[in-house]
Order: structure tokens, then C-alpha cells, then sequence
């Protein structure tokens, strides 16, 4: 399930400082302070997805077209100052 490529890094034009990203079927998510710290909330992010049954669709084999809003009350992601 663990990708190493679905952690990246960018460097902010504006701060010239490094922020991390991972990437999941979901969309991007960061920036964050380092990659230990992208790591651990991608980490988190996968047990959430677990935890909840969320596949990403995977199971049916197709996309669907409704939306769908599940609220991630225990699940932040909290942006690095």
C-alpha cells in the first residue's frame, strides 16, 4: 500500500524553504515541515483510511459519479508554521 514515491518535495518560491507533500488517491496533501513529518501524517492518513473501510473505490472496480461526503472527525491535517 506504502509508495516511497508518494512523498515529495518542493521548494516554496515565496519562503525559499522546503515543504513536503505526500500524494494519495485522494488528492496532495502538506505542506509539511520535513519528510519524517510528511511520512508519520501519511502513515496516519493510510490507518485512518483502514479504520473507516475507505478503499478509494478499489473493491467495485468503478468510479462513481456521486458524491460522496464522509466527515474524517479524527483525522487532521495540520498545516506547519
Amino acid at each position: 500500500m506504502f509508495q516511497p514515491d508518494r512523498i515529495y518535495s518542493h521548494r516554496n518560491p515565496k519562503t525559499g524553504l522546503t515543504e513536503w507533500y505526500f500524494s494519495a488517491r485522494e488528492g496532495n496533501f502538506g505542506p509539511f515541515r520535513d519528510r519524517t513529518t510528511a511520512t508519520k501524517e501519511l502513515d496516519a492518513f493510510i490507518k485512518h483510511c483502514i479504520e473507516t473501510g475507505d478503499d478509494g473505490g478499489r473493491k467495485s472496480g468503478k468510479k462513481s459519479s456521486k458524491l460522496s461526503l464522509v466527515p474524517m472527525s479524527d483525522f487532521s491535517f495540520k498545516r506547519d508554521k
